[in-house]
């Protein structure tokens, strides 16, 4: 056997075990990576994206060109992460640096929405209700306002876009109204009309106090968030967007019409003199005058006889069938926009313009609007960034219609005290020859006008200049610590006047006078700035808990100022309108206001493993217009979120599930957002109400005792919802329940007259409000070609009575525990049948109490959108509408009053017209019921029988036709109608020049062009066509211009 024996020399050794060492340290030793995240589709920078490092514990951010610096070993795993996007994982190699993609996550809990003061947060994050609407959904079928676009898009919120021109929408939120808007994180003070579409890049509907907390007593009601575009990275150095929109508005959805067989009078007599009751019937007159029959009657228009002197008759006869639609004419909607942006790794900047103009279906009724907004931020450095936004707006319009009851309106002139007698195109030569300026020419010189002069002398003006913006800075200490800055301002003035010619009878307006013609003019501005700190901290606690916290401090400031002044006793010289113009001394007041609330608040985030989100939050405001003692108030807020399919395994076709909770206790402050010169209301004050005939000044003092410890009105709000995606994330479901307790509010107690005041003020009367809110999204089809969205939302809200100061136990006529929205009438007394019963004049017997017959608010409401694309074409349509409820037909009531319903012409009015001159003829009985013969029936409020003596035999009274209709047809069971409504809200059908068009352009980068139409179909029952109740929302309805359809072309091209 062999024996090997070596050996090995100890420089041999000592060199192999340095070179191992070299080796190892090649390997491990730690370095700093370089990366730069990308949008993998668009390929724009992302900000803010975390990278960790869990091999060295190290957490880092990108900054806002996308880049970062990290220490890494060749071979340690980043994780990287944003939302709204998939998580990477990155293998570190040997590149020193790397361009990065993310991809995002579209339609799943990964997606990214605006929350309170402008925070992203990815969906699954989020505890409460929280709904986004894209910018770019709202800018081809267009309204003039940029929050009536969002009708019918968001579950809970109803949007009541008026038909008149320059009319406010309405904004309700789970019920309640005073919504907040907020743009960029800044409350700003709006009537909606100073926002441009064309610069908002998504609106978020925060809803309810759970998601508006941080805002305040004025998120109490929720917020709608709106987030303007930002320029984003382009290969080339700026880009250049332009949208163009014009649309025809013709063709009515919902229009008042009129009976066209009698005319002005009254029980079928009618002669015109001179028009202010010289003649039979011819002032002030109703429409229950004479059949249309050719017969000879003088009218405003006849001929003198020259050997006389009196009126010569003319025929009789239906001359203005269609006077309202020949008075009005066609509207116009055009828009403009244009908006040039750039951005590098220094900073970004972004500069649009637009134009509105919109011409009314009201003669000589237009609106113009111009919008300038310049956005814009600079990186000073790796940890500093400056922000600074502003907007400019200006609305103007020389004259804009009043719809309101009176002479002012063609609604009230034209429908519900105007005949057919009499064609308004034979008015247009408004002025009495000679007389121009000082005497109107018309049908009627007692309280009717001339609609034509009414819209051409009777110019309401508007001129407005709105600024809102704001400054701010941001400094990061590290990846995890970092200050903000900010200011923000919200201005407007605006100058207001309305002249009112010489002979109108315009008493909507005091003047000091009838006829005698006169001017006012109102100048108003409002101030407001909040300053703003905030300090802001995120770390990774530990490798599955993750946090992130900021505390801030505000001092809000309101100012608001107002001058009005307006002529007296008429017009020294006609058709000048001037405050110095006036024949008695101007009468002139101002009013002011000055307010300020200082706030400290914060919230907390905390995350376990991506799947359980815990959110607080906790305010404390100070407010200069509530009483000492209680000035200070706190409000906190809490919500969790779990990721049910992040924690267990669930079956395949779910793709994302999550439940998730919230509850919020947010105050309010005494001042109404919306009446801010009333800040001093629940203050004792004496007031001016004229002078004795000694010149002595009268004055009153307050008639209701103050209360020095009243509270703020709270509303506590408890919400549960679940979320769910199926179908690898093809449909989607979102359902919310939630449970508020509105108050109690600041009432007034009435007291014994003996305490010397009428009441007293108190804490009382409390609202329970309960709602449920369901959105759906589908991806019902989704191929290379073609594919098709769906998207449902519905709600239904309802609030019931639930205290009012612990010893009371009715309000009006609500008792504890009954809806508060019941719908109250005068009912008739009936039979066993449910027939009226009529008194001993023929006409309905009422019963002595008011019983209710239902509820004034909506069951529920819901639309449907629809989005269909095949290849570079694309079409959508959304149809809503508001379902059960009912609302007082004003309209219609006013019109049974006066004779010109067109179901007002009946055989009973022909009869009553074919025996006018029978004697004892008294008209037709009305009812197969009973009558009263004597006796009369007394009740309680609750109609609780206390007496009931009446006697009834088989009604055998006639009456006249109309003093039947005047009566029975305006009572409140008949005028309450079913405010159900469906309409086709929107449809768009676009085309995308292709991509491999344009390619080749060094000038086009996108251009699409689309055919659009806007409220184009209306259904709705019988008893409320004559109006467009998408108006509404209160128990009652109002006067309106006919709502139209709108019709257009829209362009659309980036370069």
């Amino acid at each position: 056997m062999f024996k090997l024996s070596y050996s090995i020399s100890p420089k041999v050794t000592g060199l192999t075990l340095s070179l191992a060492m070299l080796a190892a340290q090649g390997f491990s030793q730690t370095r700093s990576f370089q990366g730069r995240l990308v949008d993998s589709l668009s390929q724009g920078a992302i900000h803010g994206a975390t990278i960790r490092n869990s091999h060295l514990a190290k957490l880092v951010s990108s900054d806002h060109s996308g880049k970062f610096v990290i220490d890494a070993h060749i071979g340690d795993t980043l994780r990287i992460g944003y939302m709204g996007y998939l998580p990477k994982v990155f293998i570190v190699g040997n590149q020193p640096s790397s361009v990065i993609s993310l991809i995002p996550n579209q339609q799943s809990l990964n997606e990214v929405v605006v929350t309170a003061l402008g925070i992203k947060k990815e969906k699954q994050a989020i505890g409460y209700s929280v709904q986004e609407i894209k910018g770019k959904d709202m800018v081809k079928a267009r309204e003039p306002n940029a929050i009536s676009g969002l009708a019918g898009r968001v579950s809970g919120l109803t949007i009541t876009p008026s038909t008149n021109l320059f009319g406010d929408p309405g904004i309700t939120l789970r019920g309640r109204s005073n919504i907040l808007i907020v743009v960029d994180g800044m409350p700003i003070n709006t009537d909606s009309w100073n926002l441009s579409p064309d610069d908002i890049e998504s609106y978020s509907v925060l809803k309810g106090a759970n998601a508006a907390a941080l805002y305040g007593n004025r998120g109490q009601n929720g917020a709608i968030v709106i987030t303007t575009k930002r320029a984003k990275s382009q290969d080339k150095g700026f880009q250049v967007e332009f949208n163009s929109s014009t649309q025809l508005q013709t063709g009515y959805n919902a229009i008042p019409k009129i009976q066209t067989e009698y005319g002005p009078g009254s029980n079928y007599q009618y002669a015109f003199k001179d028009g202010r009751g010289g003649g039979i019937n011819d002032n002030d007159y109703n429409i229950w005058g004479p059949r249309f029959e050719g017969q000879l009657i003088p009218q405003y228009n006849s001929p003198i006889d020259p050997k006389t002197g009196q009126l010569i008759p003319l025929p009789w006869e239906a001359r203005g069938k269609d006077n309202l639609k020949k008075f009005l004419q066609n509207g116009l909607l055009s828009t403009n926009n244009i908006a040039i942006s750039t951005k590098n790794d220094h900073g970004d900047l972004r500069l649009s313009a637009s134009q509105m103009f919109q011409r009314g279906t009201t003669p000589n009724t237009k609106l113009g609007s111009t919008n300038i907004n310049l956005t814009g931020g600079i990186n000073a450095g790796s940890k500093l960034r400056f922000d600074a936004s502003i907007n400019y707006n200006k609305q103007y319009s020389p004259n804009y219609p009043n719809i309101a009851y009176g002479p002012n309106s063609p609604i009230y002139i034209l429908t519900l005290w105007g005949a057919a007698d009499y064609d308004i195109d034979d008015l247009r030569n408004y002025w009495q020859p000679g007389k121009e300026n000082v005497q109107q020419y018309n049908r009627e010189y007692t309280i009717y006008d001339n609609p034509w002069m009414t819209a051409y002398e009777n110019l309401r003006t508007y001129d407005k200049d709105d600024i809102y913006g704001s400054v701010s800075a941001n400094y990061k200490f590290n990846d995890k610590l970092s200050l903000n800055a900010r200011t923000s301002a919200s201005t407007w003035n605006r100058n207001r006047t309305i002249k009112i010619p010489i002979s109108a009878n315009l008493y909507n307006y005091n003047i000091g006078g009838s006829r005698v013609g006169g001017y006012q003019e109102t100048y108003d501005t409002f101030w407001e700035n909040n300053t703003e700190v905030s300090l802001k901290y995120q770390n990774r606690i530990a490798e599955d808990i993750g946090f992130s916290g900021s505390v801030f401090g505000n001092l809000r400031t309101v100012s608001v100022k107002s001058l009005f002044a307006r002529t007296d006793r008429g017009l020294t010289v006609p058709g000048v309108y001037d405050l110095s113009n006036s024949i008695m001394p101007t009468v002139s007041t101002n009013d002011r206001a000055l307010r300020q609330v200082g706030s400290v608040y914060g919230f907390m985030d905390v995350d376990y493993k991506s799947m359980l989100f815990l959110n607080l939050t906790g305010r404390f405001d100070k407010s200069s217009t509530m009483p000492v003692k209680n000035n200070t108030y706190f409000y906190p807020s809490a919500s969790l979120s779990a990721v049910i399919s992040q924690m267990v395994t669930l079956p395949k076709v779910i793709s994302a599930l999550k439940i998730r909770g919230a509850y919020a206790n947010v105050a309010s402050d005494f001042v109404n957002e919306s009446a801010q010169y009333d800040i001093y209301k629940l203050l004792p004050a004496y007031s001016n109400y004229g002078r004795w005939a000694n010149s002595m000044t009268g004055v009153t003092y307050t008639d209701v005792l103050p209360n020095p410890d009243l509270v703020a009105e709270r509303v506590k709000t408890a919400e549960i919802g679940l979320e769910t995606r199926l179908f690898n994330n093809r449909l989607g479901f979102d359902f919310a329940f939630f449970r508020n307790l509105e108050g109690p509010r600041i009432i007034e107690l009435a007291t014994s007259v003996t305490s010397g005041v009428r009441a007293r003020q108190t804490n009382g009367l409390t609202l329970l409000r309960k709602g449920l809110e369901l959105s759906i999204d589908g991806t019902l089809i989704q191929q290379k070609d073609f594919s098709w969205n769906v998207m449902v939302n519905a709600s239904t809200n309802h609030a019931w009575l639930h205290d009012i100061d612990g010893h009371q136990t009715r309000s009006g006529n609500v008792s504890v525990g009954e809806r508060w929205d019941g719908y109250y009438v005068n009912d008739f007394q009936r039979d066993e049948k449910g027939v009226p019963i009529v008194g001993t004049n023929g006409l309905p017997a009422y019963n002595p109490y008011v019983s209710r017959i239902g509820y004034s608010d909506n069951k529920f409401t819901a639309s449907i959108s629809n989005s269909f694309r095949y290849r570079d074409f694309s079409f959508s349509f959304l149809v809503d509408g508001r379902f059960g409820g009912l609302i007082k037909n004003v309209q219609d009531a006013k019109q049974w009053g006066s004779g010109t319903h067109p179901e007002s012409a009946n055989e009973y009015r022909l009869k009553d017209w074919e025996n006018r001159d029978v004697k004892d003829y008294k008209g037709t009985i009305m009812t197969n019921g009973l009558k009263i013969v004597k006796g009369q029936l007394n009740t309680d409020q609750d109609g609780k029988i206390i007496s009931d003596t009446r006697e009834f035999a088989p009604n055998d009274i006639s009456v006249l036709w109309q003093n039947w209709a005047t009566n029975y047809y305006q009572s409140g069971p008949i005028t309450a109608k079913s405010r159900t409504f469906v309409k086709l809200r929107e449809i768009v059908f676009s085309y995308n020049v292709p991509a491999n068009l344009l390619k080749n352009s060094r000038f086009f980068r996108s251009a699409s062009v689309s055919v659009v139409g806007r409220n184009l179909l209306y259904f709705t029952g019988k008893g409320t066509q004559n109006m467009d109740l998408d108006q509404f929302t209160s128990a009652s309805s109002d006067y309106q211009t006919p709502s139209v359809k709108s019709f257009g072309l829209n362009l659309n091209a980036t370069f």
